[in-house]
């Protein structure tokens, strides 16, 4: 069994997606009128709107529980709305409202929970740690049930898959057969350009460090934890061996606004820019352009960028200038004193007079 969670802002659209009778029925519910899905949403989001205090963003849970196929001889409707239950339970999602909808629209067995996260105190139901406890809750059920373990995606029939998982498929694939020939992003992101797909990086100005990763095909956005927990920034970069390009990797730094590029003989300071195709990192860390926003980018924090590769990432470095001082043999002229010296003096105990 696997779970996905996501917190959503609108009771009405996700209760006529997950409540559709063409493809789903009702197996359980709480504290909810059930006249029909216009009643449902309204009274979870009247719940909602009378919270005190300051009101949430984003009140709505939508988990979605998968089971192996496997499972399906034993998986009766008051079993999955009892598995349904005991996850809402050990995730803490308790004293409030929800209702649980079976699938049948797919091959594999699957239920849809939309659930308030304003419980009916009036309290916000804790979101701390969700992603994290819910991989945990997901196992710990699976095994407790008797249930199947997934097999991941390899046994996944792509012939059937549509809309957004097609593409989340097809950019899977497309990562993990270009991997193994790649030895840095630059490489990797080559690769994957010409099978049209785009990547992104999330960059955080204030610390220099790329802290995310997400792929496009076909303007659909995936994060790369989301397409496969072996997909994400920081596992990608480990098998990469943190290199951008043949020979540079990023070194970020807290007291500097830019990264800094090193090379094999140490940092480079003297990096004035970083360029990805038609979108530069300049010196203070800022983008030239400012990409369209979708799903895994879309950030309030100004400190966060997006920045695209489409084809190859390419490095510009101004090679260090030494300074050449004038003048004759004996030492230099009054000229030849410059910042550096100006530091330098600052230090210098003075004598009082």
């Amino acid at each position: 069994m696997m779970g996905d969670l996501k917190k959503r802002a609108s009771f009405a659209k996700l209760v006529n997606y997950v409540n559709n009778p063409k493809k789903a029925r009702l197996i359980d519910s709480k504290d909810v009128r059930l006249d029909n899905n216009a009643t449902i949403a309204a009274s979870m989001q009247g719940q909602a709107d009378d919270k005190p205090g300051r009101k949430l963003k984003n009140p709505v849970y939508h988990i979605s529980l998968d089971f192996a196929h496997e499972d399906t001889p034993k998986l009766t409707d008051g079993l999955m709305a009892e598995i349904a239950r005991e996850y809402m339970k050990r995730m803490g999602i308790v004293n409030t409202q929800y209702i649980v909808c079976r699938h049948t629209d797919k091959e594999h067995q699957h239920l849809h929970i939309v659930a308030n996260r304003v419980d009916n105190d009036g309290n916000t139901i804790s979101d701390r740690n969700d992603a994290i406890r819910n991989v945990a809750v997901c196992k710990a059920l699976t095994r407790e049930y008797g249930l199947h373990f997934s097999k991941g995606k390899v046994n996944v029939k792509r012939d059937r898959l549509r809309g957004k998982d097609k593409v989340k498929y097809q950019i899977h694939d497309a990562v993990k057969a270009a991997l193994p020939h790649c030895n840095s992003w630059s490489e990797l992101c080559d690769r994957l350009a010409k099978q049209g797909i785009g990547t992104n990086f999330k960059y955080d100005k204030r610390n220099g460090k790329i802290v995310g990763v997400s792929f496009t095909k076909d303007g659909i956005s995936f994060s790369g934890s989301r397409i496969d927990r072996s997909m994400g920034f920081y596992k990608i970069d480990r098998l990469l061996g943190g290199n951008i390009s043949d020979g540079l990797r990023w070194q970020a730094t807290v007291n500097d606004r830019k990264p800094n590029l090193v090379t094999a003989s140490g940092i480079c300071h003297d990096c004035t820019s970083v360029s990805w195709n038609d979108t530069t990192i300049n010196e203070h860390g800022e983008t030239s352009e400012n990409p369209a926003s979708d799903e895994y980018f879309n950030e309030t924090d100004g400190s966060i960028v997006r920045v695209t590769i489409d084809t190859l990432i390419e490095l510009y470095v101004q090679p260090h200038q030494a300074k050449v001082l004038s003048g004759g043999g004996g030492g230099g002229n009054d000229n030849s004193w410059n910042d550096s010296d100006k530091k330098k003096d600052k230090l210098k105990p003075r004598r009082r007079r």
